[in-house]
């Protein structure tokens, strides 16, 4: 399954002037560097013991979870 939660944004306050900032989880996940918008300090991002990784694996387990009972569910046998 090509499921992917590197687009989704997050809002992220800047430790020193507390300006929300708009960073992707791909950026947090690879440890990008983000320029403030509001006092222009550098921000290094980090992905604390991968909890990306650990979310999108996990969330992935799910909906297969949930695509094989909804398929369970659905399915018909039909006999002629």
């Amino acid at each position: 399954m090509g499921f992917s939660l590197d687009a989704a944004e997050l809002d992220i306050p800047c430790p020193r002037c507390r300006f929300f900032n708009e960073v992707t989880i791909k950026q947090v996940r690879t440890r990008d560097v983000v320029i403030c918008r509001g006092c222009k300090s550098n921000l290094r991002l980090d992905d604390h013991m991968n909890q990306v990784r650990v979310a999108e694996r996990q969330l992935r387990e799910s909906i297969s979870a949930l695509t094989g009972s909804l398929g369970s569910l659905l399915a018909i046998d039909i006999k002629l």
